[in-house]
């Protein structure tokens, strides 16, 4: 992405620095995150290793977010769209008012 102000637009979740005075996954997700993932996850009607394996990711990351770790890069990206793919679950993850924009380069 080459943008002039350093700053990466994420629908609907404000401009977030990419100059590298502010991580990328800082400040996006609520902080009832690990309460909504909960949520999400009995949602989806997945166990956590189930759930684990529909993101691509390790069980133990599942437990780290569960413990208030945010997700981040690639691991962010397949939260976002098992999200989008289960009734309700964008709005579950993120709250009142979610978007979400996907772009290709």
């Amino acid at each position: 992405m080459n943008n002039t102000n350093d700053t990466a637009r994420f629908g609907g979740l404000g401009n977030i620095p990419t100059d590298g005075s502010q991580p990328l996954e800082s400040g996006v997700l609520p902080d009832d995150f690990p309460e909504r993932l909960e949520r999400l996850k009995e949602t989806s009607g997945l166990s956590w290793r189930a759930l684990a394996r529909a993101l691509g990711v390790d069980p133990k990351q599942l437990l780290r977010w569960r413990k208030g770790v945010e997700p981040c890069g690639g691991a962010m990206h397949s939260l976002f769209r098992f999200a989008t793919r289960i009734p309700g679950g964008l709005h579950i993850l993120m709250g009142e008012g979610a978007q979400m924009t996907l772009w290709e380069d």
